[in-house]
């Protein structure tokens, strides 16, 4: 038995294929390749409008808009592809087609993980984001960017420890400014001021310098004990954020500690006059009003801070304080009172106490509460 071969017409495929051809396309394919994602963007909405029809088109351009991390480009390209797409849901389409079997359908799978995951740190999602990085890792890709980003998700979480390995085996890869800053944001939430000093002056050393770097670099500074140094660093940061509340409160406290009152009571001023609600503010800056024996002024800053925070012990003790300064006895006594119910065992509340009993003329009594705050009797 003979069998027939039909020879179709290959003109008919070839007229086809000429009538698809977008040379637009072709042209940002070609560009993109070469790492000029500008031009490609331009080149890519060219073909677009020349064959809006095309879903596979309108699919290229979700991708390529979604690896330049630009996502409401990347959303409404894909809901011309697929209607069931919008705005709202477009990251949590993303997310599930990752999971699918057919996950490249938005390019390199690792890619949009690594995408997504710098959507959720910018959106404050940080455990999302730090979800997608760990699915990058366990895809083999070990960069320093995702290891970096991985960091500041555990920094952001509280997990100081965690962030600062991220952080080292970023740099392990690739030693870059950012990474060892935030290396050194890291030691500094662990107390480890030396180390994270050091890592600012190597930031700096390749001529690296931002805001962050130096807030960080004058707080570890001030830890350490160099307070003009840590001065000049709040210094210079304050003309780009001049009411930055912590600038003006880090700067008063260098302040205060080279044993300027004055210019440290103007920063807290200028603080107050932009954060009036910030309770801590209230009572830093009472501190320095007492440094210049202004008590009856920086007794009103502490009432502030306690109507802002009526549960907070420390803004108490320091009012009491305060009050004993003032020769209100009575008032301070109440309030030492209620701090020992609280924390019985807090040998600072039993001094504090003591202190005021010796105000009194109470000596032997303030002798049994100055031995309690010691620790020598029970």
């Amino acid at each position: 038995m003979q069998r027939l071969v039909i020879v179709r017409n290959p003109w008919a495929r070839a007229k086809r294929w000429l009538r698809e051809l977008n040379g637009w396309y072709l042209c940002a394919r070609v560009v993109r390749r070469c790492g000029a994602a500008q031009a490609a963007s331009r080149l890519l909405e060219r073909a677009l409008r020349a064959q809006p029809q095309r879903k596979d088109l309108h699919l290229e351009a979700g991708r390529f808009y979604l690896r330049c991390g630009q996502l409401e480009k990347a959303a409404w390209h894909c809901r011309q592809f697929n209607p069931a797409v919008d705005g709202e849901n477009f990251v949590s389409w993303v997310e599930s087609t990752c999971r699918e079997p057919h996950g490249g359908l938005l390019g390199n799978r690792l890619d949009t993980l690594t995408i997504l995951g710098n959507w959720h740190l910018e959106a404050g999602e940080y455990r999302k984001a730090l979800e997608c990085f760990n699915q990058v890792a366990a895809g083999g890709r070990v960069q320093a960017a995702v290891l970096n980003n991985k960091g500041l998700c555990l920094l952001r979480l509280g997990k100081d420890e965690e962030a600062l390995a991220e952080f080292r085996q970023a740099a392990a890869l690739k030693v870059t400014p950012e990474i060892l800053v935030n290396m050194g944001v890291a030691l500094n939430r662990l107390g480890r001021w030396p180390e994270a000093h050091a890592c600012y002056e190597r930031a700096q050393r390749q001529r690296y310098s931002s805001q962050e770097l130096l807030i960080n670099k004058g707080y570890a500074l001030f830890q350490l004990g160099r307070y003009e140094e840590a001065l000049l660093c709040f210094e210079m940061v304050r003309p780009m954020s001049p009411n930055d509340i912590t600038v003006l409160n880090n700067l008063a406290a260098c302040y205060q500690k080279t044993g300027r009152f004055d210019a440290a009571a103007a920063c807290y001023t200028a603080a107050l006059r932009h954060h009036p609600y910030d309770a801590a503010l209230h009572n830093n800056y009472a501190l320095c009003l007492v440094r210049r024996r202004a008590y009856a002024e920086a007794l009103t800053h502490y009432e502030r801070a306690l109507e802002l925070d009526p549960d907070n012990e420390t803004f108490m003790a320091n009012k009491a304080q305060c009050l004993t300064r003032l020769g209100r006895l009575d008032e301070a006594m109440e309030i030492c009172d209620r701090l020992l119910r609280l924390a019985p065992d807090n040998q600072l509340y039993w001094g504090l106490k003591a202190d005021v009993l010796t105000a009194a003329g109470a000596e032997a009594e303030a002798v049994e509460h100055y031995n309690r705050s010691l620790g020598l009797t029970g």
